[in-house]
Order: C-alpha cells, then sequence, then structure tokens
C-alpha cells in the first residue's frame, strides 16, 4: 500500500460497541420515564452523534432541548458504567497490527472523546494507533473533516513530511463516514460488517466496501 496514513472510525468499524450503547441507552430511557430500546432500532439512529442520537431516542413529542440535555447527562452518566461491553471485531487487531508496520493508523470517531481514549487504551495494544480522537465541544462533529484534516496534519509533523488527503484512507461503516472522507478529500473505504448494510453502502456511491477484514486488507493493498 502506497497510502500513508489510514483513519479507521470505532463505532462498528474497529468496534462492535452496540451492547454498552444500548445498556446505557435503556438505563437513561427508564430513569427518565420512556419506554427502552431494542438493539435493531437502536441501529437505526446510531452514529450520527450524541446529541443527535439521544434525541432520536426520546419520543416526538418529548424532543425539547431541555429534555435531549437531560437525557444526554444521563446516558452519559451511565456509559461510563457500560462502555466497557465493548469488542473489536474479529480481525480488526491483527489487521491493525499488520498495518501499523506500513503507515500511521488513527481512530477518528464521533463517540465522547474521553470515551474513544478509554476504549482505545482498553482494547488495542498500545502505539496501535498514534492518534485516537472523538466528539469534543470545540470542534465539529463528522461529517465536518476539521477532526480527520487535524488528524492528517499530526500525521505530517510525526513523518516530518507534508501528508494530502490522497496520501490518507479514511474507513467506516456509516454514511457518516462516507460523507466525512469525501469533504475531506481523502480515500474512502467502507466496511459492511458494523451497523450498516453493504446495501445501504452500495446505495452511496461506487467506494470499495469491505465484508470482513480480509477484503479490506486486500482493498488496502491495492491502494
Amino acid at each position: 500500500m502506497s497510502k500513508k496514513l489510514v483513519i479507521f472510525d470505532l463505532d462498528g468499524t474497529a468496534a462492535d460497541t452496540m451492547d454498552g450503547i444500548v445498556a446505557a441507552l435503556n438505563r437513561s430511557m427508564l430513569e427518565a420515564g420512556y419506554p427502552p430500546h431494542t438493539r435493531e432500532s437502536t441501529l437505526a439512529f446510531v452514529n450520527y452523534g450524541t446529541r443527535d442520537f439521544i434525541e432520536n431516542a426520546l419520543p416526538e413529542d418529548a424532543r425539547s432541548e431541555s429534555e435531549i440535555r437531560r437525557l444526554m447527562a444521563l446516558y452519559n452518566k451511565h456509559y461510563e458504567d457500560t462502555y466497557i461491553l465493548t469488542v473489536p471485531y474479529p480481525g480488526v487487531p491483527r489487521l491493525l497490527a499488520r498495518l501499523g508496520k506500513t503507515c500511521l493508523v488513527a481512530m477518528n470517531s464521533n463517540k465522547q472523546d474521553a470515551f474513544v481514549k478509554a476504549l482505545n487504551e482498553k482494547l488495542f495494544p498500545a502505539g496501535t494507533f498514534f492518534a485516537a480522537e472523538g466528539f469534543r465541544v470545540d470542534r465539529a462533529a463528522k461529517p465536518d473533516p476539521a477532526m480527520a484534516l487535524g488528524i492528517m496534519r499530526e500525521a505530517s509533523h510525526v513523518l516530518g513530511e507534508e501528508l494530502t488527503p490522497a496520501d490518507c484512507v479514511y474507513i467506516g461503516d456509516s454514511d457518516i463516514d462516507v460523507y466525512t472522507a469525501r469533504n475531506a478529500g481523502m480515500n474512502l473505504v467502507s466496511v459492511s460488517w458494523g451497523y450498516r448494510s453493504y446495501e445501504f453502502l452500495r446505495a452511496l456511491g461506487d467506494q470499495p466496501i469491505a465484508r470482513d477484514t480480509c477484503e479490506l486488507e486486500a482493498i488496502l493493498a491495492a491502494l
């Protein structure tokens, strides 16, 4: 592979975070007096950032700004206990280790930055990702390309050479990742083992789509 930086999404791409997400969401919903969600119903509105996630979890007639903020606070509290219910997808740690021998590897997520860094430390060997960046209130969420481009600039500093978006590959499982890569001008690869189906991703464009890590490694090798 000739590319110098590979950026992975977290939820639905590097790791299956749904058990922790659903557990925290339903603890929050029940505590706030609302009915819980199933894993399947939660999949419909995951990936779009915590605020949108909570807004869509609430009944339509309860989506006031104050109620969204209240449920977000509950969710963040409960997720501190449930985020550990997360596992890497099969084959991902091995693939990351192989990639790390030939290029820089980073993580970029709409999950809260503190949880991105905590999961990075919990799930993967030290040094797997040279940068792991999540959402903070002082910067825009994906699909805004700011975080991805910031990682690219950090990689340029590490490598001692100026990278361009053409030197980078962005890997994710959702429409948000597709739009992030396009907005950043980076090479895009989608994966269909996460929270969106192959058919959903194919409808977004003609980008390569990997069904498993073996296909992903072959796609990356050809770039």
